[in-house]
C-alpha cells in the first residue's frame, strides 16, 4: 500500500461509526485501496457543492441503489441550534430506491487525511462538547455515469440508534415549518435547500427523491412567506452573512426569537429533544 501501512489505515478507518467492530468491512476496505490506489466518498447532500480537504476528483451523476434520501435527523450545529433544531439529509436502506449523487475521489497517497477530513465534517461537535453523530458509515457499491462499470465507496447512513434521529419521521408540511426558521453556524436551513436544488439542477441529478424535495422547497418558502414581515427580513439578512463569526454576532441576541420560540413540540420527535421538550411542555 503506497507509503502506508494496512495498520495505519485500519486505525484511521476505526474513526467512523458502524466500522468500528467490523474488522471485516476494514480489511475489505484496506484490501479495495491497495488494488485500486484511492478511495472515495458518495455525497448527495452539501458534500456536493461544499467538499472537505484532500478530493482530487469528483465525479458526478453516480448512483446508489437500495437506498432512499431525506431529513430525517436534527441538525444542531451546522443548520440549526440546541434551541432550535434544523434539518439534516441522511440515508436510509429502501429496496425501491436510488439516489443520485457524487464520487468524491482521493488518492492513496492522501487516504488517511482523506477520511480524518470526512469524519470531522460529518460528525461535528457543539460548544458544549455534544457529539452530532447521526451517521454511520458503510463501504458501498456506486454504480457510475456510464451505467455499466461501478467503484466503491464510503458514505453516510442515518443510524437510527443515535439520539438526533426522528421517529416517527416528519411529514413535508412539518419539515417545511422547522426548515423555514431554523438556522446554525453555516446559514440557514432554507439556505441549504436551495443549494441542493440548485446543485442537483446544474448536475442534473435526479433520483427517486427528486420530486419530493422540490415539494419540500416549495412549502418552506410558502411557510417562510407566512412569518411576520420583521422575522422574514432577520433571516433574509442571516442569508447573506457570509462568515461564521457574522453569523455568531448576529445569532446570540436572536436565541429566543418569537418565531422559533413558538415551534410546537411535536416536532421535536428525536430522543434527545423529547427529553428536553418534556420540561417544557
Amino acid at each position: 500500500m503506497t507509503s502506508m501501512k494496512y495498520s495505519e489505515l485500519d486505525e484511521t478507518l476505526k474513526l467512523l461509526n458502524g466500522l468500528q467492530d467490523d474488522s471485516y468491512k476494514r480489511l475489505e476496505i484496506c484490501k479495495y485501496v491497495q488494488e485500486y490506489g484511492k478511495i472515495a466518498v458518495f455525497a448527495y447532500g452539501s458534500l456536493l457543492w461544499n467538499p472537505f480537504e484532500y478530493v482530487d476528483q469528483m465525479i458526478f451523476n453516480c448512483t446508489l441503489h437500495g437506498y432512499k434520501k431525506g431529513f430525517m435527523c436534527e441538525d444542531f450545529i451546522y443548520r440549526g441550534t440546541m434551541n432550535f433544531t434544523g434539518l439534516t439529509m441522511g440515508l436510509q436502506k429502501d429496496s425501491n430506491e436510488t439516489v443520485n449523487g457524487a464520487l468524491l475521489i482521493s488518492s492513496a497517497d492522501h487516504v488517511l487525511p482523506f477520511i480524518q477530513a470526512f469524519v470531522a465534517r460529518e460528525t461535528p461537535s457543539s460548544i458544549d462538547g455534544t457529539v452530532m453523530d447521526i451517521y454511520t458509515y458503510d463501504f458501498v457499491k456506486i454504480c457510475m455515469p456510464d451505467g455499466i462499470s461501478h467503484q466503491y465507496a464510503l458514505t453516510c447512513i442515518v443510524n437510527p440508534d443515535r439520539l438526533f434521529y426522528l421517529t416517527p419521521q416528519l411529514t413535508l408540511d412539518e419539515q417545511a415549518q422547522k426548515m423555514a426558521r431554523a438556522y446554525g453556524q453555516n446559514g440557514t436551513n432554507l439556505q441549504y435547500l436551495q443549494r441542493a436544488i440548485k446543485t442537483y439542477q446544474k448536475f442534473n441529478l435526479q433520483d427517486s427523491c427528486t420530486c419530493e424535495i422540490e415539494d419540500l422547497y416549495d412549502k418552506v418558502l410558502l411557510y417562510r412567506q407566512s412569518l411576520s414581515i420583521s422575522d422574514q427580513k432577520w433571516l433574509e439578512i442571516y442569508d447573506e452573512l457570509q462568515t461564521l463569526e457574522e453569523r455568531q454576532k448576529l445569532a446570540k441576541p436572536q436565541t429566543l426569537l418569537g418565531f422559533q420560540a413558538e415551534i410546537e413540540s411535536h416536532l421535536y420527535r428525536s430522543i434527545y429533544l423529547q427529553q428536553i421538550c418534556q420540561q417544557f411542555y
